[in-house]
């Protein structure tokens, strides 16, 4: 067993250990791998839209294991143009944001795109003087606050109160309108080239967002070498949202020579750590070496609040810690008492003296939890 194994088993812990509630009424039609590595694939059908989604999750890095903890989610529209899940999985694995569940929202393969319609709550008129469908907003919405959202939180240790809403374009003047209409709804917002020749009535209820919902925090982006009328819609959104700098977090970034499509790429990495910053940096600390005459008063079985046991052992490798249900991980010492997991943030603190220890303090992002000896 190496050290590298170490990432693996967080990531098979969370997905060993999911949030158990009442089943939502959103059907899952199938379930699979994606083609992206480390993610999920579900399609579901929505009653509420009527339509069938492709939905795509990819686990953080170091996800969350310990008895009650929950990790944020990224709830990405457009399917994320499918960079959105590993994007956000090295962001938290570099220690940059949060580590958070990404959650891409598309069409199945194959299935027509209802993407105007979805997106936009009324038919809107395109620069160009033809017009955009639109009308299916309210019910995609609902999919999304209804059926979506409960569906996720019961499958994984979701945390409620900390989930982001990300869209581009077309869905960038969703998501705004989910600001505007739903701002509790979610925590943060992504609100990238906002389409706001569809329905420029967001602005004047942009403006009030913050009193309603104070503490949001949202991110505004958009290329500063698209079309005029896009640049216009993101300026105006942004400064909508600037007229109560004390009630709501505001930031805001053109990117300079970028495009509609070109900055996609950059809008996480510049948002997300803003919008979902880690509690503390990842520490890198050096690994020490011990003798087995000092290592061997760890070695046992403790368990975690719920139940769940934590067995320490040795292999070839040198220390080896496993959960209930996960593979295990070989463990660093960085003091004596002091361990860690290579590479993700979690590390162990034993309550040793020269008996054998009696209890372990597991902590992970942020949060710790208490097993005793067996």
């Amino acid at each position: 067993m190496s050290i590298r194994n170490g990432l693996v088993t967080l990531v098979a812990l969370a997905l060993a250990f999911p949030a158990l509630a009442g089943a939502p009424t959103l059907k899952v039609v199938s379930e699979g791998p994606a083609p992206q590595r480390r993610a999920v694939q579900l399609i579901v059908h929505s009653e509420r839209a009527g339509r069938d989604f492709q939905v795509q999750i990819t686990a953080p890095g170091t996800p969350p294991i310990l008895p009650g903890q929950t990790a944020p989610a990224i709830y990405v529209l457009d399917g994320g143009y499918d960079i959105a899940g590993p994007t956000g999985w090295l962001l938290g694995g570099a220690g940059t944001m949060a580590p958070a569940y990404v959650i891409a929202i598309g069409y199945p393969p194959g299935s027509p795109s209802t993407r105007e319609r979805d997106l936009l709550f009324a038919p809107g008129t395109r620069p160009d003087g033809t017009i955009a469908k639109g009308g299916g907003g309210a019910m995609f919405r609902a999919f999304l606050l209804e059926e979506l959202k409960p569906l996720m939180e019961t499958r994984y240790p979701l945390d409620p109160k900390s989930a982001v809403l990300f869209g581009h374009s077309l869905s960038g003047i969703f998501t705004a309108n989910m600001l505007a209409d739903n701002p509790e709804a979610f925590s943060g917002y992504l609100i990238a080239s906002p389409s706001l020749w569809a329905d420029p009535t967001v602005v004047d209820r942009l403006k009030t967002v913050a009193a309603r919902a104070p503490g949001r925090k949202v991110f505004v982006t958009w290329g500063a070498k698209e079309e005029a009328y896009m640049v216009d819609g993101g300026e105006k959104i942004s400064a909508a949202l600037s007229s109560a700098p004390e009630r709501l977090i505001l930031k805001t970034k053109p990117f300079e020579d970028e495009t509609h499509i070109s900055y996609y790429p950059l809008a996480m990495p510049a948002a997300v750590p803003f919008l979902l910053p880690r509690a503390q940096p990842i520490r890198h600390p050096s690994p020490i070496n011990l003798t087995r005459e000092q290592t061997q008063r760890y070695f046992g079985i403790y368990v975690l609040s719920d139940g769940r046991k934590v067995t320490v052992g040795e292999d070839e490798d040198g220390i080896l810690l496993e959960v209930d249900g996960a593979p295990p991980a070989n463990i660093l010492a960085e003091a004596l008492d002091r361990f860690y997991i290579h590479g993700v943030d979690a590390r162990i603190t034993f309550d040793a003296g020269p008996e054998p220890a009696k209890a372990m303090i597991f902590y992970v992002n942020g949060t710790e939890a208490r097993a005793v000896r067996k």
